[in-house]
């Protein structure tokens, strides 16, 4: 008996954490460790296209058996709620991940996140390592922080100053336009529909806007970067634009939501981009925003390091409740 008390004290311990994207599906077990929160048995699967209980049962299994106290899952989607009820449709899978179902696997404890929000919940537990300075390395400063991430799309999240996240469609929201060459590539862009702020900040909008600025179409990333490398204009010219309209928008997010706390840069095409992301164009972007330049000027910016925060974030938010 005593020993499976200590069991199931262990259990309780331990939650179920999932990242799900389009692609790739995280899996993980997190517990508190004094102060900090660690993840074990990480491992990564494809998307099922249905069935999600199926892929996270033969999960626990793989781990050994363990019975977690509850779950949590972040995914690629918003957070959409009729009463009671709360689920994601995911955008590029047909997956549907209901909190309903996702309790019966532990009882009935479930979360579910958008997964830059669940980012935005990690950021008080990262270490020393877990997160670089982009730009100036500025003394970190109290008040809400933003995470924003680029990638096959662009989402947003904010962490308050209370510890409580929000999740936004930002990636969704109209492109800013300030320069005239900003305003004359916004208008070749939009012969199409309507620019969003993703339809240029993303990995295939960093291709859509070297066709625009240098008049010339390539078929992926790598071969802009490799242009970039050979110190060709026009590559370099399309990279600085990137990085000024991004920090033109986490400027805009800083004042809208009152960010004064920081921005943290993450995802595929922030971590791809490596030195080819330009700090200093980014904070004349960041900046450009009289008459708060001076106030813009100190915020921070970070790039995330930390191989999995979306687990971290949901392993904080699920042992939290």
């Amino acid at each position: 008996m005593v020993q499976r008390s200590r069991m199931n004290s262990a259990a309780d311990a331990r939650v179920l954490v999932a990242d799900v994207g389009g692609t790739n599906c995280r899996f993980a077990l997190g517990r508190r460790d004094r102060e900090s929160i660690e993840l074990e048995h990480v491992q990564v699967v494809p998307t099922p296209s249905e069935g999600f209980d199926v892929a996270a049962r033969r999960y626990l299994a793989d781990a050994g058996g363990a019975n977690p106290a509850a779950i949590g899952v972040a995914a690629a989607g918003r957070v959409r709620r009729d009463g009671d009820r709360s689920w994601i449709a995911l955008t590029n899978t047909p997956l549907v991940l209901d909190r309903q179902s996702l309790g019966r696997l532990c009882g009935g404890r479930a979360l579910l996140a958008n997964d830059l929000a669940a980012v935005a919940a990690a950021l008080p537990h990262l270490r020393p390592g877990d997160a670089s300075a982009f730009g100036p390395d500025l003394p970190s400063v109290a008040g809400h922080r933003v995470v924003l991430g680029v990638g096959t799309g662009l989402g947003a999240a904010l962490l308050t100053e209370r510890g409580e996240t929000v999740d936004t469609e930002a990636g969704h929201a109209d492109l800013p336009c300030v320069r005239q060459d900003e305003h004359r590539w916004c208008g070749e862009l939009g012969r199409t529909g309507r620019v969003s702020i993703e339809h240029v900040l993303c990995g295939s909008g960093l291709l859509r806007l070297h066709a625009v600025v240098a008049s010339e179409s390539l078929d992926s990333v790598d071969a802009l970067l490799d242009r970039w490398r050979q110190g060709d204009a026009a590559a370099r010219a399309t990279l600085s634009a990137f990085a000024t309209w991004l920090g033109r928008v986490a400027g805009n997010l800083v004042l809208s939501a009152g960010a004064w706390g920081g921005v943290s840069l993450i995802g595929g095409v922030i971590s791809g981009l490596g030195p080819a992301l330009d700090p200093a164009a980014f904070r004349r972007g960041f900046e450009d925003k009289a008459p708060f330049a001076r106030d813009l000027a100190a915020v921070p910016v970070h790039r995330i390091l930390h191989p999995q925060p979306a687990l971290l974030g949901m392993a904080a938010l699920a042992l939290r409740a």
